[in-house]
């Protein structure tokens, strides 16, 4: 109950403006049995952001047979997390705080940006290595599907507070994403 009454008032006010009384009061708790778990304001703030990182599943990148479903299943998968109201405001909380809590910015870019990265560009490894996509840096691949997917969203989030994309939405650019990427590297033996 601590950990979700802090997670619920984090995300809508904000770190600064939390207070554990505040917490105390919605989880219907006590500050003896908070500062049994938590310490600190501080590290209940940690144990927050791990909580929601932590929990996000990954699609596992798996499949060789069908590399255009598997791309579009990981990429819906990965704008329905980022683009939930629930990871926005995360995101929102982390760039706010970053000066104050470094290491929480770090575990947030380690558990999510960088987690999806390398699991994509292991993916990637994998198909230059079966000769399924032609391209020099499996890397570069990663950095170029992400931007291609997320970044102009991304950017309309955090400037102009868009909505979450419907799904119909989700589908479409995952599919469009996909298919550009595949048109461009995709080895020609391979389709």
């Amino acid at each position: 109950m601590i950990l979700s009454a802090a997670t619920e008032l984090f995300l809508s006010v904000g770190y600064g403006e939390t207070s554990i009384d505040a917490i105390v009061l919605k989880s219907g708790g006590s500050k003896a049995t908070l500062y049994s778990y938590f310490p600190t304001k501080a590290d209940l703030f940690r144990a927050v952001v791990d909580s929601i990182v932590s929990s996000d599943e990954e699609v596992e990148l798996q499949a060789l047979d069908d590399i255009h479903d598997m791309l579009v299943q990981f990429a819906e998968h990965r704008m329905r997390v980022i683009f939930s109201v629930k990871h926005r405001s995360l995101m929102r909380l982390i760039i706010a705080e970053r000066e104050r809590f470094k290491d929480i910015a770090r575990m947030y870019y380690e558990r999510g940006p960088l987690r999806s990265h390398t699991q994509l560009r292991d993916y990637f490894e994998t198909l230059i290595g079966k000769g399924l996509i032609d391209i020099r840096s499996a890397e570069e691949a990663s950095e170029f599907f992400r931007g291609m997917l997320l970044h102009q969203r991304y950017i309309d989030q955090l400037y102009l507070d868009s909505p979450m994309p419907s799904a119909e939405e989700v589908s479409v650019r995952a599919h469009h994403v996909v298919e550009r990427f595949l048109d461009a590297y995709q080895h020609p033996n391979a389709s």
